[in-house]
C-alpha cells in the first residue's frame, strides 16, 4: 500500500492538499468570528475616522476595521502570514533573520505587505478609501512583534531570551511603510517578557485577567505555548516551547483545520469514526482532531504510560477489541494507528506522532504546574484562548494530560483574546492605559531557569492510563 504523508505549508501555491485556496481561507476566516468583549468594555465615541486592529499570529493575521466615530466593528478578515515560507515557527524564522544580511528585512517587508493588503480590502469591501484610517494597532508574540516592527529578534532564540526593546511601541506610518493616512498613529502592544508577547498582553486585558476573584489559568497554546496566572493579588505569566505539533507542523498527516481535516474522532460501535472539515474524504488531521485520536488510543490501551503503541497480536488477546487491533499496524518507520482508509492510502497516527504530541502536551502542563504552584492554590478556572481553544474537545485533552482534572464546566474557551485586546487598546484611551499596565502587574517566570521545570517536564510526558 503506498502511504501518503503531507505537511502544510500554509501557502496554497505550494500545496495541493487542501484542493483549492479557498479551503485554506475557510480555516482562516473562522478565526474572524471568535472575538468577545467583557461586559465593561465602554469604547469612545466620536473620533474621526477608521482604524484597524491586527492580530499577528505564526500563522495567521486578523485583521479588525473599527469606526472610530460610532464605536462599532465593521468588518473583519483573516489571511496566511507569508513568513511561513521561511519556517513554520518563531525559532525557525529567528534562525532565518540571522542567517544573512537583509533576510531581517525580507520578514518585515512580507508582514508590512499583508497588512497593507490587509487594509485594503478591508476598506474596499465597506467602501472605504485608506487614507480614512486613522488608527492601527498590532500585537504578536514577541518575535512576531519584534520582526514587524524592525527590531532584531535574535537574542529571543538564546538564553536568557531578553528582547531587544521593551515597553509600548508607536511609529509614523512612513515609518512602518503602511498605506493609511500619513496623520494616523501605529501602536504595538507592548510584550510581558521574553516569549510572553504582546498577544498576551492583550489577551490579559481582554479576559480581565488582573481582576480573577478565583485562581485562574489562561493559556493560549501555539508553537510558544504562553501561560499567565491571577487570583487578583499573584499575576504570574511564562512561556514554554510547546512545539508545532497541536497546529500540525510537527506531524506526520497534519494539516490546518482546512477541507480534509480530520477535527474529531470517536468511539462507536466498537470502532473508530472520524469527522471530516467538509464532510469529505480526510487528507490529514488538525489538532483538534490529534488530540481526539490521542485521547482514544489511551483510552482504548493502545499506547502504554510511556507512549509506546502495543502489537496488534497482543492488543487483540488482550482486549478482543478485533475492529481496533485491525487499525494497529508495523511501518518501516514503526507502528502506527490508522483512523481513516482513503483510495491512496490511510491518515494515520505514528509513533514520532505520538512523541511530538508527548512533548507538546508536557511542556504545557508542566507550565500549568509551576503557575499553580507560583500562585499558591488550588486551580479554579482555565481560559483557553484562540481556534485551538474554540475547538478542542475539553475531556479528550485532560485524558492526554494537556489540561488538568478540573469540571470540564470550569475550563472555557474565550475565543480571539489577542484581536479582541487589540481593538480594545484600539477604541479606548482608558483601555490602551490599562493595557500599558499589564507588563507591570505579571511577574515574568522563566521556566528553564528553574531546577525542578525538567523534571516535572519529563513526568507530565507521560499518560495517564485510564483504569
Amino acid at each position: 500500500m503506498t502511504m501518503n504523508t503531507y505537511r502544510c505549508t500554509g501557502i496554497c501555491s505550494k500545496c495541493g492538499r487542501c484542493r483549492n485556496e479557498s479551503s485554506l481561507t475557510t480555516a482562516n476566516a473562522a478565526k474572524t468570528k471568535m472575538m468577545y468583549f467583557p461586559r465593561d468594555f465602554v469604547p469612545d465615541t466620536g473620533e474621526k475616522g477608521y482604524g484597524v486592529a491586527f492580530d499577528i499570529g505564526t500563522t495567521t493575521v486578523v485583521g479588525v476595521l473599527w469606526d472610530l466615530c460610532q464605536a462599532r466593528q465593521i468588518a473583519t478578515l483573516a489571511g496566511t502570514n507569508p513568513q511561513n515560507a521561511y519556517g513554520s515557527d518563531v525559532i525557525s524564522r529567528i534562525a532565518f533573520a540571522k542567517a544573512a544580511v537583509g533576510n531581517l528585512r525580507l520578514l518585515r517587508d512580507e508582514i508590512v505587505k499583508t497588512l497593507n493588503g490587509m487594509i485594503k480590502r478591508l476598506c474596499e469591501g465597506c467602501g472605504l478609501p485608506v487614507n480614512q484610517v486613522m488608527r492601527v494597532v498590532m500585537c504578536g508574540n514577541t518575535t512576531m512583534s519584534h520582526i514587524v516592527s524592525g527590531h532584531n529578534p535574535e537574542t529571543l532564540a538564546r538564553a536568557p531570551y531578553l528582547p531587544e526593546y521593551e515597553g509600548i511601541l508607536n511609529f509614523t506610518p512612513k515609518q512602518m511603510d503602511l498605506d493609511i493616512n500619513e496623520q494616523a498613529k501605529i501602536t504595538v502592544i507592548p510584550n510581558i517578557a521574553g516569549h510572553v508577547g504582546g498577544d498576551i498582553t492583550a489577551g490579559i486585558l481582554a479576559v480581565r485577567l488582573y481582576d480573577a476573584d478565583e485562581s485562574t489559568i489562561f493559556i493560549d497554546i501555539g508553537t510558544n505555548g504562553e501561560i499567565a496566572c491571577s487570583n487578583g493579588k499573584k499575576m504570574f505569566a511564562c512561556s514554554t516551547a510547546a512545539g508545532p505539533a497541536f497546529e500540525g507542523a510537527s506531524i506526520e498527516q497534519g494539516m490546518r483545520a482546512a477541507v480534509g481535516a480530520i477535527e474529531k474522532v470517536t468511539l462507536e460501535d466498537g470502532d473508530i469514526q472520524c469527522q471530516v472539515v467538509g464532510n469529505t474524504d480526510a487528507v490529514g488531521i488538525c489538532g483538534s482532531g490529534l488530540i481526539d485520536a490521542v485521547a482514544q488510543m489511551v483510552r482504548l490501551g493502545i499506547v502504554n504510560r510511556s507512549g509506546r503503541i502495543c502489537k496488534a497480536e497482543d492488543y487483540q488477546t488482550r482486549t478482543g477489541r478485533t475492529k481496533i487491533a485491525a487499525r494497529i499496524r508495523e511501518g518501516k518507520d514503526g507502528r502506527y494507528f490508522v483512523l481513516s482508509e482513503v483510495p491512496d492510502g490511510c491518515v494515520r497516527v505514528t509513533q514520532k506522532d505520538l512523541r511530538e504530541v508527548q512533548l507538546a502536551k508536557g511542556a504545557i502542563s508542566a507550565g500549568i504546574k509551576i503557575m499553580a504552584e507560583k500562585m499558591g492554590t488550588k486551580i479554579e478556572k482555565i481560559m483557553i484562548a484562540g481556534a485551538f481553544g474554540n475547538h478542542i474537545n475539553v475531556r479528550s485533552a485532560i485524558t492526554i494530560g494537556l489540561l488538568p482534572e478540573l469540571d470540564e464546566g470550569r475550563i472555557i474557551s474565550v475565543g480571539n483574546t489577542a484581536g479582541a485586546g487589540a481593538v480594545m487598546a484600539m477604541a479606548s484611551k482608558n483601555e490602551m492605559e490599562r493595557l500599558c499596565a499589564v507588563p507591570d502587574f505579571f511577574e515574568h517566570v522563566e521556566l528553564a531557569a528553574r531546577e525542578d521545570f525538567q523534571k516535572i517536564y519529563m513526568r507530565e510526558m507521560a499518560f495517564r492510563l485510564e483504569s
